[in-house]
């Protein structure tokens, strides 16, 4: 992630705003809508109250793009309580688009006080509104998407995502429609994973066996994501394979082996990643992974050595200090 130098948020900012005064392309002032989220992105936490009144700006612009911007934004920039009511409040948008943002961006908050809000949503007339409110539900704990989220395993659009939810809500009633999707043809390779973690995180052996095959192939587009789901399924055995994994000097995958160590949460695999981690000429992306792991395990502990650990680029660099600040007590 390349990031704006310092302040340049406030001119990207600026310009912004009066194209999308000026421009009467809609493509055009999507982008500059777009632009602006971009500018609250680079913006230093202090700055963000500044945002405000974009917010306001965007969410009663005429433009369906651009209001769907000005709720991106709200949950960006506001206060969680004051983002809760601009996001209820556009839930009765007549856009579709619209009102998918804003059940999605709210369901995205997992506030208790929002609910109510997400279960309304969930009688909405348009599916893709009910199932952002079902993924809701899923972050509050609460059951009640659950026929919507297995209803969404057959879009192609939406499974992906079905499968995750359905896996943190660990509801073992969902089990027969993950095996029948994960049983399907033609599944996309990332699909096909995702749902095979789902189902391991349910304690189904077709779904560990499937993570196990993928972390093993020499090359795959989704092999590092089954590795780390290794580990955040808490897969039996995937310590010991994972540990492997780390070993691998050559391995393109090592870093996810790193993450997914990080998300086993077992503490024995600390020492091994910090060995990695003063090993001399390991790069930077490897590092990064590596910190992830450790501060997931013990942040307590792998903070004093990530702070004076040396990374070679600025993103790189900027990106540890995101991860330490994610990490904070």
């Amino acid at each position: 992630m390349t990031r704006a130098p310092p302040s340049r948020w406030r001119s990207d900012r600026e310009q912004a705003l009066l194209a999308l005064e000026r421009e009467s392309s809609p493509a055009r002032r999507a982008e500059a809508a777009e632009a602006i989220c971009d500018a609250a992105a680079d913006a230093p936490d202090e700055a963000l109250p500044d945002f405000a009144p974009d917010v306001v700006r965007l969410v009663s612009d005429r433009q369906v793009e651009v209001r769907c911007a000005g709720l991106a934004l709200a949950a960006e920039v506001l206060p969680p309580a004051e983002a809760r009511e601009v996001l209820v409040r556009n839930m009765g948008d007549r856009a579709h688009r619209v009102r998918v943002e804003a059940v999605g961006r709210l369901a995205d908050l997992a506030l208790p006080e929002a609910r109510g809000a997400l279960a309304m949503a969930l009688e909405d007339e348009l599916f893709p509104v009910r199932f952002e409110a079902a993924r809701g539900m899923v972050a509050l704990q609460h059951p009640a998407g659950l026929e919507t989220l297995i209803q969404a395993l057959d879009d192609g659009e939406l499974r992906f995502r079905a499968a995750a939810a359905l896996a943190a809500l660990g509801h073992t009633d969902a089990l027969p429609a993950l095996r029948r999707a994960f049983r399907s043809w033609f599944l996309p390779a990332f699909d096909k994973t995702q749902l095979a973690g789902a189902l391991a995180r349910l304690g189904d052996a077709d779904g560990v066996a499937h993570l196990f095959k993928r972390a093993a192939k020499g090359w795959s587009m989704d092999r590092a994501m089954a590795i780390e789901l290794l580990g955040e399924v808490k897969a039996p055995g995937a310590k010991a394979r994972l540990l492997e994994l780390l070993d691998e000097k050559r391995d393109p995958c090592r870093g996810a082996a790193a993450r997914g160590l990080g998300r086993l949460g077992d503490a024995d695999a600390l020492s091994a990643l910090e060995r990695v981690l003063a090993e001399p000429g390991v790069p930077d992306d490897v590092r990064l992974d590596v910190a992830e792991g450790l501060l997931r395990l013990d942040a307590a502990r792998a903070r004093p050595a990530l702070a004076a650990v040396a990374l070679e680029g600025d993103d790189a660099r900027a990106e540890l200090a995101e991860l330490l600040e994610a990490f904070s007590p």
